[in-house]
C-alpha cells in the first residue's frame, strides 16, 4: 500500500523503506500524511522542541524539522553529505592533527561499538605535562547519529585552537594552562547508518531480539543517584509511567534495558572518572540553546548563578541568538549527560546548535562551527580564571 506525503497542494510517495513510519503518522487511514499529522508524531517523539517564551508555548523551527522529515519520509537527497565527514574521515583528520602536531596531539581508543567501531578521543595538552592541578575539558558530539553537524563542530575547536596557537597568545595561554579532550562521534555505528542509510535515524545500533538501538543520551548512570536514570516509579515493565526516556525498545528516546548497558557511555563513564575530568560540554542539534542541569527537576543546582552567568558570556559571542536556560525547561530527560556530570561533580552545557538537524549548507555548517568555537573559548577562559568551578562535591538534599 502507498503513502504519501502532502506538501502545499503537491502529494510526494513515501519511500518503501519508511512504510512504518507512515503507518504510524497516518491516524486518519487515508494513506496521505498532512502537516498536522506529522506534526503530532514529531511532538510525540521529542523531535520537535517546544520552549516557554513570555508569549507562551512555542515550537521551535518548526516548519524547516516538519520539512526536513518531509524529505526523509521522501527519500529526498539533500546536499549535507558532500561536506559532512563521514567516521572514517573524521578518524583521518584526527590523525592527521597527530601527525602536524605530535608534541600536543594524542589519540586514545576507548572502546568499541557493537559493530566493532573504535571509540576515539583526541587529546590536545602539552607533552610530558604532568601538573596535578592542571583543568580539563571534554567536548563529546554525535551521541545522537542524525545531528551531524555536532561532529564537525566538536573536532573543528582543536582544529582551530591549535592552528592558532603559535600567533595567538590568548589561544597558546588557553591550550597550556588546560587539557583539552574531545569525542568527536560518541555513536559511530548510528552516525554511519544515519549518513549512509537513514538519515532520521537517532540511537545507536545494538541489535535486540525485535529491536534496534538505545538513545545514548538516556543511558547515563550513576550509583550515586539511580533515580537519574529511572525516577521512582517508573517501572521498567511498563511504558505508561516512562518519564523523561522510554522503556519501549522500538522509541527513539529507548533508555535501554539498563543504566550504562551501552558500549559507548560505559567508555565515556570509565574514561571521565579515570582522567578526572572537570568540565563538558555535550553538542547536540537543534534550537540554538544553552542547557545547564538539571534535565530531571526543576531544582536548582548549587552552581545555578554561575550556569547563568557563563551561559550569558558565551551567548554573547555567539550573536545573542542562543536560549540560556535549565535543561528541563525544554523537556524532561533521564539517563542524560549533563545529569549523569552534575552528580559527579563536573560543571558541563548541552549545547544545542543550528536550527535543524542537517545543515543546509556549508555556510550554515561553518557559522555553527564558528559559534561552538567562541563559546568554548569563553568557557576555557571562565575555566582558567576560576569562575568555573572544578572541585567535587557533595549534593544537597
Amino acid at each position: 500500500m502507498d503513502y504519501f506525503v502532502k506538501i502545499g497542494n503537491n502529494l510526494s510517495k513515501v519511500s518503501s523503506r519508511n512504510i512504518e513510519y507512515a503507518k504510524e503518522i497516518d491516524k486518519d487511514n487515508n494513506n496521505i500524511l498532512d502537516y498536522n499529522e506529522i506534526k503530532d508524531f514529531l511532538i510525540k517523539n521529542d523531535d520537535l522542541k517546544i520552549v516557554n517564551t513570555g508569549q507562551g508555548k512555542k515550537i521551535i523551527y518548526e516548519k524547516r524539522i516538519i520539512r526536513e522529515f518531509s524529505d526523509f519520509l521522501t527519500e529526498k537527497s539533500i546536499e549535507t553529505q558532500n561536506f559532512i565527514r563521514d567516521y572514517e574521515r573524521i578518524i583521518e583528520s584526527m590523525k592527521e592533527l597527530q601527525t602536524k602536531y605530535p608534541d600536543r596531539v594524542f589519540l586514545q581508543t576507548i572502546g568499541k561499538t557493537f559493530e566493532g567501531r573504535d571509540i576515539v578521543v583526541i587529546k590536545v595538552s602539552k607533552k610530558n605535562d604532568r601538573r596535578q592541578d592542571k583543568k580539563s575539558l571534554l567536548i563529546t558530539g554525535l551521541h545522537h547519529a542524525r545531528e551531524w553537524a555536532t561532529g564537525e563542530a566538536a573536532l573543528n575547536v582543536v582544529e582551530k585552537l591549535l592552528a592558532n596557537y603559535d600567533t595567538d597568545e590568548n589561544i597558546k595561554n588557553l591550550l597550556d594552562n588546560i587539557d583539552i579532550y574531545v569525542i568527536p562521534v560518541v555513536n559511530p555505528d548510528g552516525y554511519e547508518y544515519s549518513l549512509k542509510q537513514s538519515r532520521w535515524w537517532r540511537k545507536n545500533r545494538k541489535v535486540f531480539n525485535d529491536s534496534v538501538g538505545v538513545d545514548l543520551n538516556r543511558n547515563y548512570y550513576t550509583e550515586k543517584n539511580p533515580e537519574l536514570y529511572r525516577t521512582k516509579g517508573d517501572r521498567p515493565d511498563s511504558i505508561f509511567d516512562d518519564y523523561g526516556a522510554s522503556d519501549r525498545p522500538y522509541s527513539d528516546t529507548y533508555r535501554g534495558p539498563y543504566g550504562a548497558s551501552e558500549e559507548e557511555i560505559k567508555a565515556i563513564q570509565d574514561f571521565v572518572n579515570s582522567n578526572n575530568i572537570n568540565t563538558v560540554i555535550d553538542l547536540h542539534s537543534y534550537g540554538n540553546m544553552i542547557l545547564f542541569p538539571w534535565g530531571i527537576t526543576d531544582k536548582p543546582t548549587i552552581w545555578e548563578n554561575i550556569y547563568k552567568e557563563v551561559g550569558n558570556e558565551m551567548n554573547q559571542v555567539a550573536g545573542k541568538k542562543y536560549w540560556v536556560s535549565q535543561a528541563i525547561y525544554l523537556y524532561p530527560t533521564t539517563g542524560s549527560s549533563e545529569d549523569y556530570h552534575q552528580e559527579e561533580g563536573r560543571f558541563n552545557y548541552t549545547i544545542e546548535v543550528g536550527k535543524g538537524f542537517f545543515p543546509s549548507s556549508q555556510k550554515e555548517l561553518n557559522q555553527i562551527k564558528e559559534e561552538v568555537l567562541n563559546m568554548t573559548i569563553v568557557f576555557m577562559k571562565n575555566l582558567m580564571n576560576g569562575k568555573i568551578p572544578v572541585s567535587k562535591f557533595l549534593v544537597s538534599s
